[in-house]
């Protein structure tokens, strides 16, 4: 993790003064439903925060960082007295390439390409008659991504996006998706 923060500070000392020259450029924030596959009956809440810079008409660079949400499940046998908790969480960093097509003056269909790199952490805890058991896993895997949205203009700093996006598996076995809905403030 503070390899994971040097990083992005170095890497914000870089980027920070290239942004001031961008003509075009954003920060999205937005928050959403993610789906953990394999994990039933929940949909946790992500949040996420990009910046995006435009390269060429109708075309961005985007690097956000996601938090999917906590998987969690509680389970407890009355005739035993066991209890089992479990608990998932990915949080990824994301570079997508994001292109535009307008359908009217104010509303675009945007298209999205790129890598995600996940981190997920996965915690299961035992207990019974005294004994515990705890067992902490992280996993990280680097995957494509692809999504599309729809995103509306509402004034020349400000726009709305609804995006739907495949972020591939996390885990083995567990594949990522995400619906959101976020405001892009222009600068």
């Amino acid at each position: 993790m503070r390899k994971l923060f040097v990083g992005a500070l170095l890497g914000s000392a870089f980027l920070f003064p290239v942004a001031s020259y961008a003509e075009d450029s954003y920060v999205k924030v937005g928050v959403g439903e993610s789906t953990y596959s394999g994990f039933p009956n929940q949909t946790p809440t992500a949040g996420l925060i990009a910046y995006g810079v435009s390269l060429a008409p109708n075309f961005y660079g985007e690097i956000g960082y996601i938090d999917f949400g906590t998987y969690g499940a509680k389970l407890s046998d009355p005739n035993t007295g066991s209890v089992s908790t479990y608990q998932f969480r990915t949080r990824s960093i994301y570079l997508a390439g994001m292109s535009e097509v307008p359908m009217t003056s104010s509303v675009s269909f945007q298209g999205k390409l790129g890598m995600v790199m996940h981190r997920s952490n996965e915690n299961f805890n035992f207990k019974l008659d005294g004994f515990s058991f705890r067992d902490d896993s992280t996993y990280r895997k680097t995957r494509a991504l692809v999504g599309a949205g729809l995103k509306v203009q509402f004034s020349k700093e400000i726009s709305g996006l609804v995006e739907y996006t495949y972020f591939g598996k996390a885990v083995d076995g567990t594949e990522l998706s995400l619906l959101s809905a976020g405001l892009l403030f222009h600068f």
